[in-house]
């Protein structure tokens, strides 16, 4: 599939695509006539306006306002900018002549620079002349492709175009060009965007590897490994101006990197769009395990974990690692956290249970907290989730089953974007029962 962004570990961009644009067709046109073009068809000269056409596996001079293959696709409109499915042109067998239709009016090809990621691609193509206003004969026009800011970023190509009686017109069209340079690859670190270009490939192309900066005009470091010139960028929104954008499972980063020819005072650099995606679901599960008793005590050593059992309700003494022992009816308070994580993004408890093994995947669960709410308000409350990159929450130790086994704790997590929605704790007093309720908003 042809695409302009890569994503995952290690991945690389592909070619850009383009599209021709259709635009419904006036009844009135202007513009110059252009000289004609004639066609050889074997060893003869095909006469003004016609072709060498092949019709039944012969070739013969013919005219292509009667020869022609109908293209209709909606979607080829200056008017979309839908992008859900993008198109190439590249990817079509071009053969002969087309006459244009936007549903069954007669369309033509936009005779002005159409703005990027219209008509369902990237580099929307227009011709750079206007159409032939003299019947009957055959003419060449340029054809660009839109892309960063310039009509013509692109090596333009040239297509034929012949205005027929009936006022409509009929194309000779071509696989358009869509030169991009690519990166050599691209690594999505955990902390860490990395764009790596073959020295030897961009020098050759009157590029200087080591010209680059990013979005942000001060954000250049660069190493060489293996004749590979390295840039990097941290993977934090903001940071050299990434730009970040989040969907219902991952978070995307973008940025471009930007080079400059050799030896050019001023020169327009070229740009190569890069991105990666990383997942915003995750999760732990608790170092510990917890065999309840009725009332004794225990201690044990101090485990270093990303999920914690505390002391207190103000989550500030955790307990050492190892078995603990706590009698039934025991609250329990937990603290869960994530390190090394960008802080545009919070916390979020989705599921939290308990297990008689140290196994997460065990079918056998007792679920405190079930799709971010608990599942008994009286016996488990969620004390923060979805508000900064810790969560915590307390529950009260019974039996599960009526037996005294170890238990584990397991939760998964999920990272939310600050800027939207996250979970949240409201605290709500109805004032005709004089009762502290807690209120869960689960989204």
């Amino acid at each position: 599939k042809d695409g302009f962004l890569g994503d995952g570990l290690t991945c690389y961009n592909t070619k850009l695509c383009s599209f021709n644009c259709l635009k419904l067709s006036s009844s009135t046109r202007s513009g110059p006539s252009s000289q004609s073009v004639q066609f050889n068809c074997g060893n003869t000269v095909c006469p003004l306006g016609m072709d060498c056409i092949s019709n039944n596996a012969t070739a013969r001079c013919a005219d292509p306002c009667e020869y022609y293959t109908v293209l209709d696709d909606d979607w080829r409109s200056t008017n979309n900018t839908v992008n859900q499915i993008t198109r190439c042109d590249r990817d079509v067998s071009w053969q002969g002549w087309y006459r244009l239709f936007l549903g069954q009016t007669s369309a033509h090809i936009p005779e002005r620079c159409i703005d990027r990621y219209r008509c369902g691609t990237h580099a929307p193509l227009w011709i750079t002349e206007p159409h032939p206003t003299q019947s009957g004969v055959i003419v060449n026009r340029i054809v660009c492709n839109a892309w960063a800011g310039s009509c013509c970023y692109f090596s333009s190509h040239t297509i034929h175009v012949k205005l027929c009686y009936g006022n409509y017109y009929v194309y000779k069209l071509v696989k358009p060009s869509t030169f991009l340079l690519q990166p050599t690859q691209l690594i999505c670190g955990r902390d860490k965007l990395q764009v790596g270009l073959n020295l030897v490939a961009m020098t050759s192309t009157g590029l200087n590897p080591f010209s680059g900066n990013l979005a942000s005009r001060n954000c250049s470091w660069v190493r060489v490994l293996d004749d590979v010139v390295w840039y990097e960028v941290e993977a934090q929104a903001g940071a050299c101006g990434n730009t970040l954008r989040t969907n219902r499972t991952h978070a995307i980063y973008s940025n471009s990197l930007f080079i400059y020819p050799t030896n050019v005072s001023f020169a327009r650099p070229v740009s190569l769009p890069f991105s990666c995606a990383y997942p915003l679901d995750t999760d732990t599960s608790l170092n510990v395990a917890i065999r309840p008793f009725l009332p004794l005590s225990g201690s044990g050593t101090k485990a270093r974990a990303s999920m914690s059992l505390f002391r207190n309700s103000n989550f500030t003494e955790p307990y050492p690692a190892g078995l603990i022992s706590l009698p039934v009816g025991s609250p329990l308070y937990v603290g869960v956290s994530v390190e090394e994580r960008d802080p545009s993004f919070a916390l979020v408890l989705v599921d939290c249970y308990a297990t008689h093994s140290s196994n997460p995947d065990d079918p056998t669960r007792y679920f405190l907290i079930q799709n971010k709410c608990p599942t008994d308000r009286r016996q488990v409350s969620v004390v923060e989730s979805g508000s900064s990159l810790q969560a915590r929450f307390s529950a009260l130790l019974f039996l599960f089953q009526g037996e005294y086994r170890d238990i584990y704790l397991h939760c998964s997590l999920s990272l939310c974007d600050r800027r939207s929605s996250c979970v949240r704790v409201i605290s709500l007093t109805p004032a005709f029962l004089g009762l502290l309720v807690w209120w869960y908003e689960c989204l």
